[in-house]
């Protein structure tokens, strides 16, 4: 007969990478875990977790049961749903973190009517710049721009959003016109989260450090000082089009613009998501495909 005793303790040690964080995470001693995964180790005939003083770390045998664990857990928390009728209805808190005016404008409203299919869903979105840690901080949802670091989360495309350089005509009849990447070293530049904007020049990305008297973590700002005639903005296309249209901004570097910009969703690698956020996911990756 198939013993499930220390089964979730295992996978607890697996997913919070060491003893002591996994003893945290289900509220018991170090000494109750490594005696859970010694038990089970000794029903199973093999060393799941490979211990030293400062470390543990699984073997090949460990990856491999953990993997099937984690598949039969999944299961478990499906059938449990299907049969208290979740599936159905889901029900519950959904923390999302996001920053910026395209979550705002476009995000936010597919999210409202995410709510309306499913009353009894609730949404907590905190607007931070900041890059949160998602597991730390209880978010169960990320919305990031630009080019992500490499991590542990799953990150899938939500829309591309290539970005743009744009000037308003005061500034250029005073600086004069910016035909190459390499003339920014002389124009005051608008810059965002950092100072260093990214180009394709000769077939070749190439990155160039700009600089001005103006940063700004909010677009907004950012346009209303390019429409004073400060400097460059440097945008993504979908915000200042609208201002493009009306002559009051116009493109610039056009030639040399980069065409990976994108909206991502991110999230943890869990192996027990709540319905309720799974739902979530695929329906903005809907609605914005």
């Amino acid at each position: 007969m198939v013993s499930w005793q220390g089964l979730e303790v295992f996978l607890t040690v697996v997913e919070q990478g060491s003893f002591s964080k996994a003893a945290d995470k289900l509220d018991v001693s170090a000494s109750y875990i490594s005696r859970q995964v010694q038990q089970l180790e000794q029903r199973l005939g093999t060393v799941l977790i490979q211990r030293t003083t400062r470390s543990q770390n699984l073997t090949d045998a460990g990856r491999q049961y953990a993997t099937k664990l984690k598949v039969i857990q999944q299961e478990l928390v499906d059938a449990t749903n299907q049969v208290q009728g979740v599936q159905n209805t889901p029900k519950g808190p959904i923390r999302i973190s996001g920053a910026g005016d395209f979550v705002a404008n476009q995000v936010a409203p597919k999210i409202a009517e995410f709510l309306k299919l499913y009353p009894e869903v609730n949404v907590d979105i905190d607007f931070n710049n900041r890059n949160v840690d998602l597991v730390e901080e209880g978010f169960d949802l990320a919305i990031r721009f630009g080019l992500l670091q490499d991590s542990n989360l799953i990150a899938r495309k939500l829309y591309t959003r290539p970005m743009t350089w744009v000037v308003s005509q005061n500034y250029q009849a005073q600086k004069g016109m910016i035909r190459h990447p390499y003339d920014l070293q002389n124009h005051n530049c608008l810059t965002g989260a950092h100072g260093r904007w990214r180009f394709m020049i000769c077939e070749q990305l190439e990155e160039i450090k700009v600089s001005g008297n103006w940063r700004s973590n909010n677009s907004y700002a950012l346009i209303n000082a390019c429409l004073a005639g400060l400097g460059v903005a440097h945008m993504a296309k979908d915000i200042v089009q609208p201002y493009v249209e009306r002559g009051q901004l116009s493109y610039i570097l056009e030639p040399f613009q980069v065409n990976d910009g994108a909206t991502w969703l991110v999230y943890p690698r869990k192996d027990l998501m709540p319905y309720r956020v799974r739902l979530l996911i695929e329906f903005l990756l809907d609605s914005f495909a």
